[in-house]
């Protein structure tokens, strides 16, 4: 199957990422290793440039963001179909997004693109935060036996 232009542009943005700071690039398999490898670790959730073009701004900002806010971890890379997969997982709702790990517990997301600025003061904050469950989606959870009134 052939990619799309943005598709093979972002996949070459990613080989780029890899090749100088050491990024790692995710599937299916090698997601859940990565994630619960000791230490902490962020993910970056990406969506195809042409639908997001978000998507391609983050993976500019996010080197020097971590370079000047001084935070040193494990990055992964995940491409769109990787990336949709196991969203709801981590209560992912916006694209582009970042997902921070310790030791496999959950910490936090960013949503969404922000500016620089906000990328070097947020990053050491959400890296710092107590692990917490991931947040749900807002599936509503029914109980087909509960009474349709109260008493």
């Amino acid at each position: 199957m052939n990619k799309s232009p943005s598709l093979e542009r972002l996949a070459e943005r990613f080989g780029i990422l890899q090749v100088r700071y050491g990024y790692s690039l995710l599937d299916a398999e090698s997601l859940a290793a990565f994630a619960d490898a000791p230490g902490t670790a962020l993910l970056l959730f990406a969506e195809d440039p042409a639908k997001v073009p978000e998507t391609w701004d983050l993976t500019i900002i996010l080197p020097e963001a971590l370079k000047s806010a001084g935070v040193e971890l494990r990055v992964g890379l995940l491409e769109p179909v990787v990336a949709r997969s196991v969203a709801a997982r981590y209560g992912i709702r916006f694209w582009p997004a970042l997902l921070a790990l310790r030791d496999g517990d959950y910490l936090g997301t960013i949503e969404g693109l922000k500016d620089w600025g906000s990328y070097v003061q947020q990053l050491p904050e959400l890296l710092a935060a107590p692990a917490s469950r991931p947040p749900g989606i807002g599936i509503p959870v029914t109980n087909a036996n509960a009474a349709t009134h109260c008493h």
